[in-house]
């Protein structure tokens, strides 16, 4: 397969802008020359990217999973492009690590275009990185901070009522919440020198499933990161209600979970933004699982490069990456 970055730069604005019209106004392109040069990623992928609708265009499974790994592509040809311009020797260098759960679609490119917006004369390196890999990158050195989802703000998010299917689904999500965050602070005790830790930015996520899936397909959890609370939770939820624990297939990133749900092969905990429209139109919330919410904190390591500055250009790059429209 041999896509090029301009291809995907386009491919990537179709989504932001969310047609095919828009994304050439905005590119400066003719329509069709966008079509064309979605038609020949199709060609390229084997199946298409986009359903054509009379208002737009929406992500298919495949279009979806291509578009977390365009996002992080364009990111790294940033990083090499400004590599080439040749640096400042004195620049500072942060290594930053992101947990799959923030990294999902075009929000890679989106954190690190307000970073480099936020922290001029800064090289900023993003890392997408499972939690466990994290902490132990930053214990070593190997980053200067990072990204995750903390337990500290680990509540229902308000919503209206929903259908209770079995049980009691209140009480499960209250004990479903005390296992993790009692497994949390067991390894926050075992951890030496923890890095400082910084809330940032309260994160939404919905139990998901296929809207085809009759009754919902509970029987297996699909998770990106099975060390991040967020991913933990449902797995220990549903087996609270029904006694059993579910199958877990683990993917890696919140793309191929959102493919793999919306092609009804399970359920998973997904961002409310990459379970919601446009992204989610083949999704439909559980019933009788509560939507939840977790804080992104930033992990700020003890280093000379990481300054008083940087973790609010970091934290303020990520929190407009979250909050604005796409």
């Amino acid at each position: 397969m041999d896509i090029d970055v301009k291809t995907l730069r386009t491919f990537c604005e179709v989504i932001r802008t969310g047609s095919f019209t828009s994304a050439a106004h905005r590119l400066g392109y003719s329509q069709s020359s966008v079509t064309a040069q979605m038609r020949a990623l199709e060609r390229q992928v084997g199946a298409p990217v986009f359903h054509r609708l009379p208002n737009g265009v929406r992500l298919t499974p495949a279009g979806s999973t291509l578009r977390g790994y365009a996002g992080q592509l364009l990111t790294l040809v940033g990083e090499m492009e400004e590599a080439l311009r040749g640096p400042s020797a004195t620049a500072p260098r942060l290594r930053v690590g992101l947990v799959p759960a923030l990294a999902y679609g075009e929000q890679l490119a989106r954190i690190a275009q307000f970073g480099r917006r936020l922290l001029p004369g800064v090289q900023l390196a993003l890392r997408v990185m499972g939690t466990a890999e994290i902490h132990a990158a930053l214990r070593t050195g190997g980053l200067d901070g990072a990204f995750l989802l903390t337990g500290r703000e680990h509540r229902p998010a308000p919503a209206a009522p929903v259908p209770v299917l079995s049980g009691a689904p209140g009480r499960a999500a209250d004990r479903a919440r005390t296992a993790v965050l009692a497994e949390r602070a067991s390894a926050v005790r075992e951890r030496p020198e923890a890095p400082t830790e910084i809330p940032v930015q309260d994160l939404e996520f919905t139990p998901s499933t296929s809207v085809g899936a009759r009754p919902p397909a509970c029987h297996q959890v699909v998770v990106a990161d099975p060390d991040c609370p967020s991913q933990r939770w449902l797995p220990e939820f549903l087996r609270l209600r029904g006694g059993e624990p579910p199958e877990s297939l683990e993917l890696g990133s919140m793309d191929g979970v959102h493919a793999t749900v919306t092609a009804g092969l399970g359920c998973a905990m997904l961002p409310t933004g990459l379970a919601a429209q446009p992204y989610g139109g083949g999704l439909a919330p559980i019933p009788g699982v509560p939507r939840m919410q977790w804080t992104v904190s930033l992990l700020a390591s003890r280093t000379k490069e990481f300054r008083e500055g940087h973790r609010q250009g970091l934290a303020d790059a990520i929190r407009l990456a979250l909050t604005c429209p796409a």
